[in-house]
């Protein structure tokens, strides 16, 4: 199994859970996060004033899926989030080695 983590812009987020769906992807995470990175001056000079951040707004996405089905998924994420400007994110594949189901796992012990 693999775990695809995408950092994308919050613009595209719609348009690349759609692609997914239409992939047949059972389900995905999706959380807002505060990032930064190169998308900031290229001189290296601060490009905002003390009254905005200087942390992007982006969303993670978390996508597990068989090993086989990684490098599709992963390009379909990047081909959606892609707008071409500085700043359009990330796309990691992580190994799982293993995974619980909560809601079936059987412990050797009685239900609470």
């Amino acid at each position: 199994m693999k775990m695809i983590v995408a950092y994308i812009r919050p613009l595209v987020q719609d348009e690349v859970v759609d692609r997914l769906r239409r992939m047949q992807v059972p389900g995905a995470s999706l959380s807002r996060v505060d990032g930064f990175g190169l998308e900031a001056d290229t001189s290296g000079q601060k490009s905002y004033g003390p009254q905005v951040s200087p942390y992007a707004d982006v969303v993670k996405l978390e996508v597990v899926c068989a090993d086989e089905r990684a490098e599709t998924l992963s390009e379909a994420i990047a081909e959606e989030a892609q707008t071409g400007r500085r700043g359009d994110g990330k796309v990691f594949i992580l190994p799982v080695h293993s995974s619980i189901d909560i809601r079936t796992y059987a412990p050797d012990r009685e239900p609470r």
